[in-house]
């Protein structure tokens, strides 16, 4: 799942990735969490304002939905938005 937001004028994309482990039986996997990875972009950019960023739950546990996910990277987004942006008023 990969969705992007606009704000403050910039772009937020969260991409969120499943994590698999071996089912106890047979090759299958499955989804034991999900992590999101958090990309800024300034306007009209083709690579991010920052170093990608990979986020858990506290404690490093995976998110128990996608929507966990993509909400608390969203959350994230925002917050290094406003750090870029109070550090550019200093």
């Amino acid at each position: 799942m990969d969705r992007t937001y606009s704000y403050k004028g910039y772009s937020i994309r969260v991409t969120v990735e499943p994590h698999t482990e071996p089912a106890s039986r047979g090759v299958l996997l499955r989804e034991t969490g999900f992590a999101s990875v958090v990309e800024i972009f300034g306007t009209d950019a083709a690579i991010p304002s920052f170093t990608p960023r990979r986020l858990t739950d506290e404690g490093g546990l995976w998110f128990a939905t996608p929507a966990d996910a993509l909400m608390n990277g969203f959350s994230a987004g925002q917050r290094m938005v406003d750090d870029l942006l109070q550090g550019d008023a200093a």
